[in-house]
């Protein structure tokens, strides 16, 4: 390849966040500069000068709007959110349209946030892909779990209308699971790409320690507290096994009173995020992920599997399904449903052989997911991509 091209990631947010995103996209990003020479860009909009958590190439540019989207977040009516979302995203429509301008990139690629409004109005001449993390209905998802109100659940049912609407003017769409692809049926300019594996592992589990982990944000959607109600049937049983879970976020402090409450202090343990997860798994026998929903394609699950642990996963969409073989490689489990997820985290704490059996086939299951793999699915994307012959 004589001329490589450049690519322009869009994230909403910033590379602070110690999320599955971030840590997607910055990995691509690397693999792209570092293995591939392409000219790679990473634009923010909610840097604020906070550190980078996940460690970024040097010979990646960063560019951070700071456009302050979220910087009253929570503390604003619904009238005071409708005007400063209007007002934030004329100016990350303006400052964007100018960024690209100047780098004139080959390809940008949006992971779906404000600019999914605008982003195809933008006249830089490069291609338009979105890169979605998430199901495609998660605004509806989260305001029907979280809220009753009307004009709550309105707004996200309108929002999910525009992402629909708007992704038909993408160049392609990619999406990290076939269930997701088959959510948007009505649209021909859709991929399936999963994330990739940041590593994998020389060696794997022992699975031999009485511990169990979970990682992710601590936030409602990711389920901590029905784990924690799960645990507390697990810990009536098993008293000497322990449950560290990985993560930060505005649910942490609620988590905290709950295991309190509880008196399960001594056996669950709530750690800030690491870097370096990957030494973490190796110290754990299974991985359980309760998640309610929000996840396409979770990340902590093939990086679990590529350390050799069996999963305990709630079913939730849309990633699970696509990874996991209930009784093969890990436990599906019926959303919400705690006294079943304390049942098969018991299974598991009963029967090594099924730990080893399990942890055996993830670790080769996961093998589909090494970066080599995932990227050379993307370089070909960005190879083929024309404006005029789509594939």
């Amino acid at each position: 390849m004589k001329n490589k091209k450049k690519i322009v990631y869009l994230l909403p947010g910033g590379l602070f966040n110690s999320g599955g995103m971030e840590r997607a996209i910055t990995i691509k990003a690397n693999y792209l500069a570092e293995v591939s020479g392409y000219d790679v860009s990473i634009v923010t909009t909610e840097q604020m000068g906070l550190p980078v958590f996940y460690p970024v190439s040097g010979k990646v540019h960063l560019y951070h709007l700071d456009i302050g989207i979220h910087k009253n977040f929570g503390k604003e009516s619904y009238p005071q959110k409708v005007i400063s979302r209007y007002f934030k995203t004329k100016e990350y429509k303006k400052k964007l349209n100018a960024l690209l301008n100047e780098l004139k990139p080959d390809i940008t690629i949006s992971t779906l946030g404000l600019d999914i409004g605008f982003i195809h109005q933008l006249k830089d001449g490069s291609l338009k892909i979105g890169e979605l993390h998430f199901p495609g209905n998660f605004r509806q998802l989260m305001a029907n779990k979280l809220s009753k109100d009307f004009i709550s659940n309105y707004i996200a049912k309108l929002r999910t209308q525009e992402l629909k609407r708007k992704s038909v003017l993408l160049d392609r769409l990619v999406v990290l699971t076939q269930e997701e692809k088959a959510s948007w049926k009505q649209q021909d300019n859709i991929s399936v790409i999963p994330n990739p594996l940041p590593f994998y592992p020389e060696t794997q589990s022992l699975l031999m320690n009485k511990q169990a982990i979970a990682v992710g944000r601590l936030v409602y959607e990711k389920g901590f507290d029905i784990l924690i109600d799960a645990w507390q049937i697990v810990s009536e049983k098993y008293p000497d096994w322990m449950l560290n879970i990985f993560g930060d976020g505005n649910q942490k402090q609620n988590l905290l009173q709950q295991i309190t409450d509880k008196g399960l202090t001594g056996v669950i343990k709530i750690h800030e995020p690491v870097e370096n997860i990957q030494s973490r798994y190796m110290e754990h026998s299974m991985l359980v992920f309760p998640s309610r929903y929000l996840d396409a394609l979770p990340m902590v699950l093939i990086e679990a599997m590529a350390s050799g642990l069996p999963l305990v996963s709630f079913n939730s969409p849309c990633g699970p399904k696509d990874l996991i073989r209930d009784g093969v490689n890990g436990f599906l489990v019926e959303t919400g449903d705690i006294n079943t997820l304390s049942e098969k985290i018991i299974t598991l704490i009963e029967s090594e052989a099924l730990r080893q059996s399990m942890g055996k086939v993830a670790r080769a299951f996961s093998t589909r997911f090494r970066i080599e793999t995932i990227m050379k699915h993307w370089i070909d994307l960005f190879e083929t991509l024309d404006k005029n012959d789509l594939y």
